[in-house]
C-alpha cells in the first residue's frame, strides 16, 4: 500500500524549497485571497485595520474575528493534520465561530519548507509539521531531531523545555516569526532490515537508507551500516530490488509503506523519536487581544498533547499489525550497545557543531 499519509519529508529530511511563487499561486488557486488577514463575522460589523493590512470584523459573541490558515504536507488523517483539526473543532467552539480556522493538508501549499516559509512571510497564519523549523532557523539545535542522543518522549520533552534549548526557539519567533505552540509526538524510529538485529555487530555493511542529513550519515557510518541515500517514496522499490539492505523509522512509516512486504524483520533499536508540532505566526498572535491569544495557546496546547497520546496508544498496536503482517517483531535490541556505538560521532558533534553541551542534553 503506498499511502498518502507522508510528504517526502516525513522522515525528518529538508526538502527542496519551490518558488514563492508557487506558494502564492497555491493561494491564489484555492481561493483564499488575504490568508494573511482576518475575516469579518458575526453581524458585518465595521471592518477595520489591524495594523499590518490586517482586516477585522466584529462578530456578535463580541470581540474580533478573525480566520486561520493552517497549513501541512500531512495527509488528512495523519497524526499532526489531526491535532490542527482539534485545534479547529475546539477553537471555533470555544469562540462561537470567531476565531475561525481552515486546513489546508496534502502539501497544496508546497514543500514543507514553502508552508514554513509562508507563516514566516505573513502569507498564512500556522503550519503542523515536523522539525524543519528547527533546521532552517536554529540548526546548530538540530540535534533533538537526529538519531542516538534523545532517550525518549519524556527526555525529548525535558530537552525541549531546558535552558539549553530556549535560543532555539527564540531564533524560530525571531527570524522564523512564528511560535512553537506544542509539540506532537508521533513515534520511535527502529530499525528493518532481513534478519534479526540485536547488536551493533547485526549490522555492519548492511546498505542502509537514511535520509541525506549529514549528522545522520556520521552517526550511523560510526556505528557500522554503509549509509546510502533514497528518496523516502523510492524506499519500497530500492528494498524490493536489493539497492539498500535495511532502512529505519517509526511504525507509521513502515506500515504506509507496507515495508512487511519486503522486509522480514523490525528491530526495536528505538534510536530516534520522532516529533512534529504546531506553528503559529507571531504577527498574527500579537494582533489578537491578550485573552484571545491566551486562549489560542490553550487550545493549541490541549490538541498537541491529545495527538500525542493518541500517537502514543496506537504505536504499539501498528507494531502488532506489522506482526499480524508476517514482520518479525525484534524487542531483545541492546539499545545501550548502540547509543555506545554510535557516541563518539555524537561527541564529535556536539564539540564541533551544536551549541549546546553533550552532558547538558544528556543529562537534562
Amino acid at each position: 500500500m503506498r499511502s498518502n499519509d507522508r510528504p517526502i519529508g516525513t522522515d525528518g529530511s529538508p526538502e527542496k524549497t519551490t518558488s514563492r511563487r508557487r506558494i502564492l499561486a497555491g493561494l491564489g488557486a484555492m481561493g483564499v485571497a488575504g490568508l494573511a488577514g482576518c475575516s469579518g463575522g458575526g453581524d458585518g460589523g465595521d471592518g477595520g485595520d489591524g495594523g499590518d493590512g490586517t482586516t477585522t470584523g466584529t462578530s456578535e459573541s463580541g470581540g474580533e474575528s478573525y480566520s486561520m490558515t493552517i497549513g501541512s504536507t500531512y495527509e488528512p488523517e495523519h497524526i499532526l493534520v489531526r491535532a490542527a483539526k482539534r485545534f479547529k473543532e475546539n477553537i471555533e467552539e470555544e469562540t462561537s465561530g470567531r476565531i475561525s480556522v481552515q486546513i489546508t493538508p496534502g502539501g497544496s501549499l508546497g514543500s514543507e519548507e514553502d508552508i514554513i516559509q509562508a507563516v514566516q512571510s505573513d502569507s498564512i497564519e500556522g503550519q503542523v509539521g515536523g522539525g524543519i523549523p528547527v533546521s532552517m532557523y536554529a540548526p546548530n539545535y538540530y540535534f533533538v531531531d537526529t538519531p542516538f542522543i534523545i532517550q525518549d518522549w519524556e527526555h525529548f520533552q525535558r530537552v525541549w523545555e531546558s535552558d539549553a534549548f530556549q535560543p532555539a526557539l527564540e531564533k524560530i519567533s525571531e527570524e522564523g516569526n512564528q511560535r512553537n505552540l506544542g509539540l506532537i509526538y508521533r513515534g520511535i524510529r527502529h530499525y528493518t532490515s532481513n534478519k534479526p538485529v540485536k547488536s551493533p555487530d547485526d549490522v555492519q555493511g548492511q546498505n542502509l537508507r537514511l535520509p541525506q542529513l549529514d549528522d545522520w550519515v556520521k552517526i550511523w557510518e560510526n556505528i557500522g551500516p554503509s549509509p546510502t541515500p533514497v528518496a523516502l517514496d523510492e524506499l519500497y522499490s530500492a528494498l524490493q530490488q536489493g539497492v539498500v539492505d535495511a532502512s529505519e523509522g517509526p511504525a507509521q512509516q513502515v506500515s504506509s509503506f507496507s515495508l512487511s512486504e519486503v522486509q522480514s524483520h523490525y528491530s526495536l533499536t528505538s534510536h530516534m523519536v520522532q516529533t512534529g508540532g504546531m506553528y503559529v505566526n507571531e504577527n498574527f498572535l500579537s494582533e489578537l487581544s491578550d485573552s484571545d491569544e491566551e486562549l489560542v495557546e490553550t487550545v493549541a496546547a490541549d490538541a498537541t498533547e491529545w495527538a500525542s497520546q493518541k500517537a502514543i496508544d496506537e504505536e504499539e498496536s501498528l507494531i502488532e499489525e506489522l506482526s499480524e503482517n508476517g514482520m518479525t517483531i525484534v524487542r531483545d535490541v541492546d539499545t545501550e550497545a548502540f547509543r555506545e556505538a554510535g557516541l563518539p560521532a555524537v561527541k564529535e558533534l556536539f564539540e564541533n557543531k551544536y551549541a549546546a553541551s553533550w552532558e547538558e542534553i544528556r543529562d537534562a
